[in-house]
């Protein structure tokens, strides 16, 4: 087996893959990245058994041919070349020899036959969706998903679609974001699939470059194919919350506020709130706002008092002032609603205006205040 490729294209190539390669493993085979060379193109695969990423890319001199490489090395060798093509030769042992004018090195392969082969999905059940909605869709939602490796349906995205459109939906228990796109729906999908976060994180440097896109959804596994990249990942098949039973239907106090005022506010006094807790107070009274926190451990406070329009019983509610941020951040409008109940119920989050045939609502938990 031979090829020799530009430096650029490979290095491009590798970058991609590299998302999909873990971190740890106990499979060393997926430390590798598997080329397969036929008719002078390369095609490049990586996968961590959740992810699978594959690049087809244009090669000269190429005889047929299968090798395993370690992907880390490969990428870090290839960073550091000048731009030129680099001339990959693998012999029958699986002993890669890459040549440049700087000079000539060796990597041991691993036997192609190791290596996970990649899912197939039977055409049929797809969804095509305006690449600029799909964006948004994963800006409004991904940063709700858990963390928590322990409730793997929460590391994903709900996307329900029905006769009204597209229902983007995620939550990490702390706070829930749910996305409406009426009449947003096309393709011969309809109903439901959680989709993981890391498969859409991997999506988003490609859709700004595309019009529309094609999503293909079996039975375990989704699959989207960007020009001469495929990437495709398992679905979540647990059966995800019912979000709908926890939003209120009665948070009747509103607050009215400049989104980047509070945002700002709650960012300077978080500093010197409790590092673990990271708990901060809103105290609403008619028209003003008043952020503060307290740290005994270290002796910090923080306190600042800002104009709103408030409409409703005095309250102080508790926050997580991290979580509070991200919310925020992530609220389009420059002026947003805040609907309460009481300091124990979920606060509902509101763009003051919404886009035409859009419905974005956003609930955050509150936290107990110390007495």
């Amino acid at each position: 087996m031979k090829f020799s490729v530009e430096k650029a294209t490979l290095l491009h190539s590798l970058q991609h893959l590299s998302k999909a390669v873990p971190t740890r493993s106990t499979l060393p085979i997926l430390s590798c990245a598997l080329f397969k060379t036929i008719n002078n193109k390369l095609t490049i695969r990586a996968t961590n058994l959740e992810v699978y990423i594959s690049v087809e890319i244009e090669v000269d001199n190429s005889l047929p041919g299968m090798v395993a490489i370690p992907l880390n090395t490969l990428l870090e060798i290839t960073m550091a070349m000048p731009e030129e093509f680099l001339h990959f030769e693998i012999s029958d042992i699986g002993k890669v020899l890459i040549s440049s004018t700087c000079g000539k090195y060796t990597i041991m392969g691993q036997q192609s036959e190791e290596f996970p082969s990649e899912p197939s999905i039977k055409v049929g059940n797809n969804l095509i969706i305006p690449s600029e909605e799909f964006l948004d869709i994963i800006n409004c939602t991904t940063y709700a998903t858990s963390r928590d490796e322990l409730k793997p349906v929460l590391q994903g995205v709900l996307i329900n679609i029905d006769k009204k459109g597209l229902t983007a939906v995620a939550t990490d228990g702390h706070r829930l974001v749910r996305l409406k796109k009426m009449e947003l729906k096309s393709g011969s999908f309809e109903g439901s699939v959680v989709i993981p976060v890391k498969f859409l994180s991997l999506l988003k440097p490609f859709l700004q470059k595309k019009e529309s896109l094609s999503l293909q959804i079996g039975v375990n596994h989704i699959l989207v194919n960007l020009e001469s990249i495929r990437i495709s990942s398992r679905i979540i098949k647990e059966k995800y919350p019912d979000y709908e039973s926890v939003i209120p239907k009665d948070n009747e106090s509103e607050l009215t506020i400049n989104k980047e005022e509070l945002a700002q506010s709650v960012k300077r006094v978080s500093i010197f709130s409790n590092k673990s807790t990271k708990q901060i107070a809103l105290s609403l009274n008619q028209n003003k706002i008043t952020i503060s926190t307290e740290d005994p451990e270290n002796i910090t406070t923080g306190k600042e008092t800002i104009e709103c329009i408030y409409s409703g019983e005095p309250m102080i509610i508790g926050y997580n002032a991290q979580y509070l941020g991200d919310v925020l951040k992530n609220q389009q409008s420059e002026e947003i609603k805040i609907l309460f109940k009481s300091p124990l119920n979920a606060g509902i989050f509101l763009p003051t205006k919404q886009q035409a045939g859009e419905d974005k609502t956003t609930l955050l938990m509150p936290i107990r205040l110390n007495d």
